[in-house]
């Protein structure tokens, strides 16, 4: 009986790092409004989160009548 409870300590240990190494990040705050004022260069480099800054610079520079993706190409 005494070997189990070593083993039992250890499995406990085991799944609780596994727990915690497996948890989602910070979550990320919410992307600002896409318009005219918020897409200035100075509001955009305000925003912390590097992806979420990026999605943001990218909303705003698809965002208007202007833009036009490019056709799809198969090579």
């Amino acid at each position: 009986m005494i070997t189990k409870r070593p083993a039992l300590l250890t499995l406990a240990v085991l799944v609780a790092t596994l727990i915690s190494a497996c948890s989602p990040e910070t979550p990320k705050k919410e992307m600002p409004a896409v318009n005219d004022e918020n897409c200035k260069p100075e509001k955009i480099a305000q925003v912390e989160d590097k992806g979420t800054r990026e999605q943001f610079a990218s909303a705003c520079l698809r965002r208007g009548p202007g833009f036009q993706p490019s056709p799809k190409k198969e090579w």
